[in-house]
Formats: structure tokens, C-alpha cells, sequence
């Protein structure tokens, strides 16, 4: 179901007295119900729905991480919205709103490991390919070979016309399946704000996320079990990691994918 260019999934339960959704555009959930109590449960089911990476759920993930089960309950509880509504017929409905970016976020997110990019790396002090297999002094940080001058203010992927289901951690891969974007690459504080990625159905111009002059990367597919994660071609992917500017986007998660048909 798509409202305002938002990208909203709907689920109801089977009494017809409940139901949440899910807008991806702003990363919030919302339930609604006949009473209170029936809200709160509902969209506390709605968030352990959600799909968190390609293979797992929220309740999946929590299943093997089952000490973060209390905190993230404990985070719902303090961060969600109840409004009350006064139906036509005389009825009340209870609807209830949570911000999943920020505190709720924070609580899922996993663990990260260093990810090497698909551009050759150099020497800070001679500029030359720094060779296979030799061990870097604590004192240096090899720096991309810088192959994309153009200053960026964002990365639109266009995942049109492709069944991609949207998620708390995507991954973006190039065509010999090495990771261009993911939360490894990911600065912690814009994650947790903002989440990983803004999936959107319209055309971003202007939007804050990714500014005037985006970078535009047309998908060559997706995959996972979902399917979750996007493909693109090797040669965009250098285009992204040769560069240091495009790299701070990547940390800034100012990345924007368009789906629909």
C-alpha cells in the first residue's frame, strides 16, 4: 500500500479489530485498535515482523540474541505514542506510533567487521598501490585510489521494476559479490538517527538525505532469501569506494533506494 509517495506495509490481524503498518520512507510503525492494550501488543508484533537483513526477522534475531529482548521492550514502552480517536459510530480507536531509527534502532543493531573496498588502496606517503599481504604500520591509513572527481551529495540506487523487500540492514554488493555498502560501513551515530538506508517510491530530488546532486546507480538486481540486497555493477562500485567524499556518504548513510514497479 503506498500513501504519499511512503513506502507502508500493512498487516491485520484476523478479528478485524487491529492493524499496523510500517512506513520504510520514515521508519515508523503504527497500530491501530479497539483498545489500548490490543495497540500496544499489536505494534510491538508489527516491529518483531519487520525484516532485519536477508536471511532473518527482528524475532528471528532476537531468538539468538535473547538478552536484548527486555531492553528492546523496555525501549518501545518508552518511546511509543498512543492517541485516542472518536469514531463516527460512537466508538474509540487507540492508535499507536514508534520512531523505529533512534533508541529503538540502537538496541538491534549487530555487530560490524573491517570490510576492504573494491579500489586498489595507497601509500599516504608515495601514493603508490601498497603491496598484497604487507602488514600496515599503526601510524599509517592507507588512503582509495581516487578514480570519481565529481563531489557527490548522495548515492540513489534505482531498484525499480526488481521484488526488493525492504529491511533494517541491507547489503549492496558489486557483481564478483564484494560488499560495496552495508553497516560495516556505516558511521554509528547517522545509523542509529537515521537508519541504514531510505527506501523510497519517488524520485529523490532535493531530498535532505542525499541533496541536489546525487550519484545515480541503476541496480542490476537482488537477492537473498527475502530478497533483501542489491546489486550493482563492479564499475559503479568503484565509482563509490574511489573516492574519499563518497566514502564520508557511505558513513553518513546518505544512500536512497527507489522501488516499485
Amino acid at each position: 500500500m503506498h500513501t504519499m509517495g511512503s513506502i507502508i506495509l500493512v498487516m491485520v490481524v484476523s478479528m478485524g479489530t487491529a492493524a499496523a503498518d510500517m512506513d520504510w520512507e520514515t521508519m515508523t510503525t503504527k497500530a491501530a485498535a479497539q483498545d489500548r492494550s490490543t495497540a500496544v501488543d499489536f505494534l510491538e508484533q508489527e516491529l518483531y515482523a519487520l525484516q532485519y537483513d536477508a536471511n532473518r526477522t527482528v524475532k528471528d534475531f532476537l531468538r539468538t540474541h535473547f538478552a536484548l529482548t527486555k531492553r528492546l521492550t523496555d525501549v518501545l514502552h518508552d518511546n511509543q505514542t498512543i492517541q485516542q480517536n472518536y469514531l463516527t459510530d460512537g466508538g474509540i480507536e487507540y492508535v499507536g506510533e514508534v520512531r523505529i531509527a533512534s533508541d529503538v534502532l540502537s538496541v538491534l543493531i549487530p555487530a560490524t567487521e573491517p570490510v576492504l573496498l573494491v579500489v586498489p588502496m595507497l601509500c599516504p606517503c608515495c601514493g603508490q598501490p601498497w603491496p598484497s599481504g604487507k602488514a600496515v604500520p599503526a601510524d599509517h591509513e592507507l588512503v582509495p585510489q581516487e578514480i570519481e572527481p565529481t563531489q557527490y551529495s548522495g548515492i540513489v540506487i534505482d531498484c525499480r521494476g526488481f521484488p526488493l523487500t525492504p529491511c533494517l540492514f541491507p547489503k549492496i554488493y558489486n557483481e564478483i559479490d564484494e560488499e560495496v555498502f552495508s553497516i560495516n560501513f556505516a558511521d554509528y551515530e547517522h545509523l542509529v538517527q537515521n537508519g541504514l538506508i531510505l527506501y523510497t517510491t519517488q524520485e529523490v530530488h532535493g531530498h535532505p538525505r542525499t541533496g541536489d546532486n546525487p550519484l545515480r546507480i541503476q541496480a542490476k538486481g537482488v537477492f537473498g532469501n527475502a530478497p533483501t540486497d542489491i546489486k550493482i555493477s563492479s564499475f559503479d562500485a568503484r565509482r563509490i569506494h574511489g573516492s574519499k567524499h563518497n566514502l564520508q556518504l557511505l558513513k553518513e548513510c546518505r544512500i536512497a533506494i527507489i522501488i516499485g514497479p
